[in-house]
């Protein structure tokens, strides 16, 4: 073979090498393809199937292939967006915001992993993060009146009563029937000192919902507010009908036939509501001075004690036991409780002047810092710790708050003293 010969033999084998080079990777990437879309196709299917289980209230099931199917297609938006659901319809709320965040990263306009981001963060009691995110998804979906509602809530939380109103507000000028709306503006009206106001916005939630116990709870709650006592009795009558079972509320009922001079009623009234409530200190003490009244000094001085079991600082409760004491000739035991109750006097005008400087600022960490301060002073630990903690929720970098937090977690305190 010539030389010719053997050049044109060359290119032409040089061709065919081109040519399998070229059809094999034509062959590659039309399997990658093919298998891309192989795995779509089951990341499809195992979404759907987790669609079908959410549907029948099978969370943690549906959470699986929720699972299965971002596994399978890391990109998948709304899998993604769908397994946070999941996660934290079970207050999995650090998973499911990790998995709300992934479905953002990669669509930033999903507006249930927006929304879902939002309630997570205001589980884990991240107030400032909960509230951005709800702003942007009212962005996404500004006719949305849910949004405004749970806007509302999360101010509610954090005593941000004006804030919360206007946001409940916002609800109904979107949505007129909505019940629940109407019965938290009701009770922000009430947390603000505005029964009234709060009676015409229950009055508005009964007419669309007439059997609501619990507004009717409510209702009474601001008749008693205003001592509109034949009011209230009306208003919590209906909601015993209605199956509501409240130790509040049969306390009222007792309040109310103590003030009309019906000690009897009165007397059954209070036991019935510590029945259903154990924990409320005042009921104890309202039975006690029923008892007193009837004659039966022993059984209110007991009364009065197991009062300060459960409420160690109820200042009335002190000062009865100290009068009985007195009327008995014990004047050094008397005097001790009286010592006592003026001390707690004390504690409780400063509180209470902090509490209404906060209460007009509620996004201001140094009016709960100083809230906080008043109760470390008098060692009331916990409800120091919740000051400074939501000193450091309204700012993150509040350091006097923190270092304040750091010194209780260092004490140990001391055991409540029982009197005897």
């Amino acid at each position: 073979m010539g030389k010719r010969d053997a050049g044109v033999a060359g290119r032409k084998w040089g061709w065919v090498l081109v040519l399998l080079a070229v059809l094999g990777a034509g062959g590659w990437f039309g399997y990658t393809r093919w298998k891309a879309v192989q795995l779509e196709k089951q990341a499809q299917a195992a979404y759907q199937q987790g669609e079908t289980l959410r549907g029948q209230g099978k969370m943690e099931q549906a959470a699986g292939f929720y699972q299965q199917a971002v596994d399978l297609k890391p990109d998948y938006a709304q899998a993604w967006a769908e397994l946070g659901v999941v996660r934290a319809a079970r207050e999995q709320y650090s998973e499911a915001a990790s998995s709300f965040d992934k479905a953002l990263e990669l669509n930033p306009g999903i507006f249930e992993a927006r929304i879902g981001l939002a309630i997570c963060m205001g589980g884990l009691g991240n107030f400032a993060e909960a509230e951005a995110n709800y702003k942007k998804a009212i962005e996404l979906r500004p006719d949305f009146a849910e949004i405004y509602y749970n806007l509302g809530y999360l101010y509610q939380q954090q005593n941000l009563y004006e804030e919360a109103a206007s946001q409940y507000e916002k609800a109904l000028q979107l949505k007129s029937d909505f019940v629940q709306a109407l019965a938290n503006l009701g009770q922000v009206h009430d947390l603000r000192h505005n029964p009234g106001e709060a009676i015409a916005v229950y009055q508005r939630a009964l007419a669309l919902a007439p059997r609501e116990g619990p507004v009717f709870l409510r209702l009474g709650n601001s008749y008693m507010d205003l001592a509109d006592y034949t009011a209230a009795r009306t208003a919590y009558q209906q909601a015993v009908e209605l199956g509501v079972q409240s130790g509040r509320l049969f306390h009222d009922l007792g309040m109310i036939s103590q003030q009309e001079g019906n000690l009897e009623v009165a007397k059954n009234y209070y036991r019935r509501a510590l029945q259903l409530d154990t924990t409320y200190a005042e009921t104890y003490y309202r039975l006690g001075t029923v008892l007193e009244q009837l004659g039966e000094e022993m059984q209110g001085a007991a009364l009065y004690f197991k009062t300060l079991q459960v409420d160690p600082d109820h200042t009335s409760a002190y000062y009865n036991l100290a009068q009985l004491y007195f009327e008995q000739g014990r004047q050094e035991e008397g005097q001790q409780l009286l010592k006592v109750f003026q001390q707690l006097k004390e504690y409780e005008r400063k509180r209470k002047d902090k509490g209404a400087t906060l209460e007009k600022n509620p996004r201001d960490p140094q009016a709960a810092y100083e809230l906080g301060m008043v109760h470390f002073e008098y060692r009331h630990y916990k409800k120091a710790r919740e000051s400074f903690e939501r000193a450091l929720k309204l700012n993150p970098d509040f350091g006097p708050a923190r270092d304040k937090l750091a010194e209780i977690d260092k004490l140990k305190p001391p055991a409540a003293a029982t009197p005897n």
